[in-house]
């Protein structure tokens, strides 16, 4: 299994589900049906997971490639995920 190193150094295994569920909660903000959500999940988590499962990489640049696929797919879902994440920094 591979690992993430997050902003303050430290490591963390990597984690599939994360990113599912924070573009789950990202779609559900904005309304997206449900197929819809799953469909996106697939299109945008899948190949990121496929990816980076076993490799050693940083938080930042797990974000960025996700990000990256939901823009393109769903503009919407990601302004929701990064209106979510500076809240969540704000604390």
């Amino acid at each position: 299994m591979g690992s993430v190193v997050k902003r303050d150094g430290k490591k963390q295994v990597f984690m599939p589900g994360k990113i599912r569920k924070a573009i789950e909660m990202a779609a559900k903000d904005i309304g997206m049906p449900i197929a819809k959500r799953k469909e996106l999940i697939r299109e945008v988590a899948e190949p990121v997971i496929k990816h980076y499962k076993n490799k050693r990489t940083r938080a930042s640049a797990l974000r960025k490639a996700v990000l990256g696929r939901i823009d393109r797919r769903a503009k919407a879902v990601s302004v929701a995920w990064r209106r979510h994440d500076r809240k969540k920094h704000k604390k």
